[in-house]
């Protein structure tokens, strides 16, 4: 009898292992999978916010003092803003805020600075891009944007540089 069922044994098991793999895929590495897209998602559009951020510090910061007071040097920002995040996609380009400071020293010797709007007639010590965006999760959210309330992960990033202009 023990012969008989040996024999009968390994034909038993023969669909066991593809359910056990079909389970371990579905449950485990496809959510796996989504986690590591999105989060490298959000990491490459983090460095696209950045670089759009400080570039854009950069050209406010070597842009003539009569640009910066009328405004002409803002509208250059915006534009490059606008050019560095083309790439996104739209939920994510609808997202997408900035701002434009200027710091002056005030006195004009003191090593503190103050922020005021760019219009002032003084020249700025620093000048800084700050920008927001909204990351879309397109993986996750059906899931997570019930229990959490969400759309997606929100990315601030700035950069300040030192006025260099004349």
């Amino acid at each position: 009898m023990s012969a008989v069922h040996d024999k009968l044994a390994p034909t038993r098991e023969r669909g066991s292992v593809a359910v056990e793999a079909a389970l371990i895929i579905t449950l485990i590495l496809i959510p796996l999978l989504a986690f590591i897209l999105l989060f490298g998602r959000y990491f490459w559009y983090y460095t696209v916010a950045q670089k759009a951020a400080h570039d854009a510090a950069i050209t406010l910061a070597s842009s003539a003092l009569a640009d910066i007071r009328s405004n002409a040097a803002s509208a250059l920002v915006a534009e490059m803003i606008g050019d560095a995040l083309g790439d996104l996609d739209a939920a994510t380009a609808g997202t997408v805020g900035y701002t434009t400071e200027c710091w002056y020293r005030i006195p004009a010797n003191s090593p503190n600075v103050m922020s005021f709007p760019c219009s002032t007639n003084a020249t700025p010590a620093m000048v800084r891009t700050s920008l927001s965006l909204t990351v879309s999760d397109p993986f996750l959210a059906p899931f997570t944007g019930p229990v959490l309330q969400t759309t997606g992960f929100t990315i601030a990033t700035g950069a300040t540089v030192r006025y260099v202009g004349r």
